[in-house]
């Protein structure tokens, strides 16, 4: 189990990691018959597949045929999330390149999850 100095350790190096990594991207809501557009930011990196068999250092087996991998705060709600717009502005949705989720994750070294790992394939 990890000490409080070394969790603070941890958050601290993690902030330093998404200061100048952070992208705004769109999430597409549909509940109740309604669309929806909200603006999050997020650590957006394209992956390359993996070849059958590989782990990753944490011993996990990649996704495969996921396009993106996209790191959220915690708070994030994906329960209505159908898709996700790699745009800065929700006026931009129409023309941007469409994701859609293929697994969540959600991670952390403490006792509740400091990140969601969100795996995403490409629409459009």
């Amino acid at each position: 189990m990890l000490n409080p100095r070394q969790r603070a350790t941890i958050q601290s190096n993690r902030e330093r990691i998404r200061q100048d990594r952070l992208r705004t991207v769109i999430l597409i809501r549909f509940s109740a018959g309604i669309t929806t557009f909200a603006a999050t930011t997020c650590m957006w990196r394209e992956m390359h597949e993996a070849p059958p068999g590989t782990v990753d250092r944490q011993g996990r087996t990649p996704v495969h045929g996921a396009d993106v991998r996209a790191e959220f705060p915690p708070d994030v709600d994906f329960s209505t999330v159908v898709a996700i717009a790699d745009a800065p502005d929700a006026s931009q949705v129409g023309g941007a390149r469409l994701y859609r989720l293929l697994d969540r994750p959600a991670l952390g070294l403490m006792d509740a999850p400091d990140r969601i790992l969100v795996f995403l394939e490409r629409l459009r």
